[in-house]
């Protein structure tokens, strides 16, 4: 067998494995990062609402997709939802209109922002807190006016 032949063959029986590894991610939410106490005891749900795990620079960060329910001057409001789109919290952010978040993997300024726009949101597992993005300095966390749970 030649030199091509027996990169084809590694290759094809690699790809169950690729995919393999592709799905553990899709369902890392669940094993694959501890929420502080802090940010579980603020966020119960949080666990129902994480999309996906991701590691930057060595950090793991959980993602939250939310809709925007309303936007003010300086404050939006948001329902974070599962993977079914069923609102379990609904938290309410104090921003700036040239803060920036995450909308549908694009930064776009707060003050583009209107209702039913889905936004992402970052966690990292060593803090508690809400950032535009992962890796993101603890200076761009997003303050957070108020949140309620939502009643099952």
């Amino acid at each position: 067998m030649n030199i091509k032949t027996r990169l084809a063959v590694v290759a094809l029986a690699l790809a169950p494995l690729a995919a393999l590894a592709d799905e553990s991610a899709k369902t890392s939410c669940q094993k694959g990062i501890v929420f502080s106490q802090e940010f579980l005891q603020k966020y119960p749900n949080a666990a129902k609402a994480c999309r996906e795990v991701i590691v930057k620079d060595g950090k793991k960060y959980a993602r939250f997709d939310a809709n925007v329910v309303n936007v003010k001057a300086n404050e939006v409001t948001a329902d974070f939802i599962d993977s079914y789109d069923k609102k379990v919290t609904t938290v309410t952010f104090a921003t700036t209109p040239d803060a920036r978040v995450q909308m549908e993997g694009t930064e776009v300024k707060v003050s583009e922002l209107k209702p039913g726009d889905k936004l992402s949101f970052w966690v990292p597992e060593s803090r508690a807190g809400f950032y535009a993005a992962p890796g993101a300095s603890e200076s761009k966390k997003l303050a957070v006016v108020s949140s309620t749970a939502a009643e099952r």
